[in-house]
């Protein structure tokens, strides 16, 4: 039987960006999603630069806006475009938080327990963690992965982090699965899907995938691995979700409710990752769903 790290929901909540044309409104919008999801007890998990979009840190952003921090209702993503020195982190002062470790250490001095750690979006304006950066053989590693990312974690921050992982379920199953296996053994507590579509009619692909999902779900009820399946509550999943697979799928007249209905009637024992939330009247409507 898998663990239970998290009894509530998690909540996406997107930073903003860097190059926001209107920063004041943004913060102030933040602020208000922030304080609502933690008012109505979620888990509130902030991203960590989306889709190649300089963004603000989690740490920076909530230490600046003077946020409260409930450590257990707060996932910070963590993905590998960061770049590595060894500037000691010093909150006092003003410091670029894609660093890694300064990154870290000011997320340990507010009280942060728990990590997503994810290969992540990157573009070429970013910096790629090395191998050789995180301690790692540069023959035998070539690329820095999730893996990696929290076998660093483990041996730098021993004890202060609980790590999460992604499961693409869009992915071939063998793969997908070896890649979990891997997480597994570096360290991950948990584990958060794509987007689930309960409804395969559209596309055969979907049916796969649920099939994948089914697979992922029985391994990590084996294997102590808490499984969170991804919700998203917009109607352009057939356009969004070839930005996290690559490739097109059709979803058909999909309809983020009854999804969330669906998903609610076929994995009553699992938690959600809820995103496209952005206030009080659609978490008012996703509670009432769930």
């Amino acid at each position: 039987m898998s663990t239970t790290i998290f009894d509530k929901h998690l909540i996406e909540l997107v930073a903003p960006k860097q190059d926001s044309q209107d920063l004041e409104m943004d913060f102030s919008k933040f602020t208000d999603r922030y304080t609502l999801f933690l008012e109505n007890d979620k888990v509130v998990c902030i991203t960590d630069n989306p889709l190649g979009h300089l963004s603000f840190m989690a740490p920076e952003i909530i230490d600046f806006l003077e946020l409260p921090v409930k450590a257990d209702n707060l996932i910070v993503h963590l993905n590998t475009f960061h770049r590595k020195t060894d500037e000691p982190c010093d909150p006092s002062r003003e410091q670029n938080e894609q660093d890694l470790d300064v990154l870290l250490r000011h997320a340990l001095t507010l009280g942060v327990k728990y990590l997503l750690c994810v290969s992540g979006d990157g573009c070429r304006r970013f910096p790629r963690l090395r191998p050789e950066d995180l301690g790692c053989d540069p023959e035998t590693i070539r690329t820095v992965t999730s893996v990696q990312l929290m076998e660093y974690i483990q041996k730098r921050y021993p004890g202060r982090f609980t790590c999460g992982v992604a499961f693409n379920q869009y992915e071939p199953a063998k793969d997908e699965m070896e890649k979990l296996e891997r997480k597994l053994e570096a360290g991950a507590s948990f584990v958060i899907t794509q987007p689930v579509a309960v409804n395969g009619e559209s596309d055969g692909r979907i049916a796969t995938a649920n099939e994948n999902l089914e697979r992922m779900l029985k391994f990590a009820g084996g294997h102590d691995l808490q499984a969170i399946l991804a919700a998203w509550m917009s109607k352009k999943l057939s356009c969004l979700i070839p930005e996290c697979v690559g490739y097109d799928i059709d979803f058909g007249d999909f309809d983020p409710w009854d999804n969330l209905k669906g998903l609610r009637r076929l994995y009553p024992g699992c938690k959600l990752y809820i995103s496209m939330i952005f206030g009080p009247q659609t978490l008012r409507r996703a509670e009432e769903t769930l």
